[in-house]
């Protein structure tokens, strides 16, 4: 009874798999959803959805590179300070900032910037996969209604099979169509968006603080330069 139980669980599981069904289902689904925001927007959010896997934003290791950016920068100044850029991109483009123009104002410039450049391709990536999620179950609608065209009378060949396997196509595009937007596309959407707010909150925290070293900073040095012309 047990071996003839586990015989039986492959074969429910292969009947639940049809090739032609998930390949109309998968490539119409990609295909329409590309045509609908672009090969660019595509693409990107196919990028941030592979970065799922990997580790998100490092507070430690920018926060340390920030450290000895500052420290080089208290030691020769802005302009003439040479210090490695932080991994994450958005604070090493506001350290750039800093180094090419010495003022607070470049420092919240390039922040504000490069804040509102990230929000909006976060929000694109979250989108193009929201749609797809909406244009999986319409490709498995089409997979459905093209199984049924299937049911066609047949002449000759068995008959019964043909049209069992139709049906088995119609219903398994229904459902792939749903898995599809269900337990990928609707997920990976939401995914971008948490994580892109994980690492903002935590960059933002990165960020002024680096901002407020900078500014004390800044008004020692005017408090410096103030005690020496008071003694000259």
């Amino acid at each position: 009874m047990t071996a003839n139980k586990g015989a039986l669980m492959p074969n429910t599981i292969m009947s639940l798999f049809d090739p032609g069904a998930l390949g109309v289902v998968v490539t119409g689904t990609a295909l329409a959803c590309a045509a609908r925001c672009g090969w660019r927007d595509f693409g990107a959010a196919l990028r941030q959805a592979c970065g799922l896997v990997r580790r998100g934003f490092n507070p430690e290791t920018n926060r340390k590179a920030l450290a000895l950016a500052l420290t080089e920068i208290q030691r020769d100044g802005s302009h003439r300070a040479n210090p490695a850029l932080p991994p994450d991109r958005s604070l090493g483009l506001m350290l750039e900032a800093y180094l090419r123009h010495g003022t607070l104002e470049s420092l919240h410039t390039a922040r504000r910037t490069q804040r509102a450049i990230d929000a909006a391709q976060q929000t694109n990536a979250a989108q193009v996969f929201a749609w797809a999620g909406e244009l999986a179950p319409v490709f498995g609608l089409i997979g459905t209604l093209y199984a049924f065209t299937q049911l066609a009378p047949i002449i000759g060949g068995d008959t019964v099979r043909l049209t069992m396997q139709a049906i088995s196509t119609a219903v398994l595009s229904t459902l792939y169509g749903a898995l599809l937007a269900h337990l990928l596309c609707f997920p990976l959407a939401t995914a971008i968006t948490r994580r892109a707010a994980r690492n903002e909150s935590a960059r933002e925290a990165l960020a002024e603080w680096f901002i407020d070293q900078i500014a004390k900073a800044a008004t020692l040095a005017q408090v410096r330069r103030a005690q020496l012309r008071g003694v000259a």
